[in-house]
């Protein structure tokens, strides 16, 4: 008879992997190939208000070159003109938003 042993063996994750469980996620919540627009975004944002996401996020100095990237990459497209309707790529906007989740003043 063979014998079995159990073993733990400890795992140190890099800080910039996290463990996820994926019966968490669905098919559903997945923003691959998603688009975002203002109320999107706010929700996402837990219903922050439109001055707060402008002040900010998408008129901070701190990320303008951030944000002036994705424009120029077709992840946020605006027109410029009051009034004009946002878009965001959804997996773009939400990774942007995790890696400056520190910085915004909640």
């Amino acid at each position: 008879m063979a014998q079995q042993f159990q073993v733990v063996v400890p795992i140190e994750l890099p800080p910039n992997l996290k463990i996820v469980d994926t019966t968490m996620l669905g098919e559903n919540e997945s923003l691959l190939g998603k688009t975002w627009n203002y109320a999107d975004l706010r929700a996402w944002l837990g219903n922050k208000s439109k001055e707060w996401i402008e002040d900010n996020i998408l008129y901070n100095p701190k990320y303008s070159h951030e944000i002036k990237k994705m424009m120029d990459e077709g992840y946020i497209v605006h027109k410029g003109a009051k009034g004009s309707p946002w878009k965001f790529k959804a997996r773009e906007m939400a990774l942007f938003l995790d890696k400056h989740w520190t910085d915004f003043g909640w």
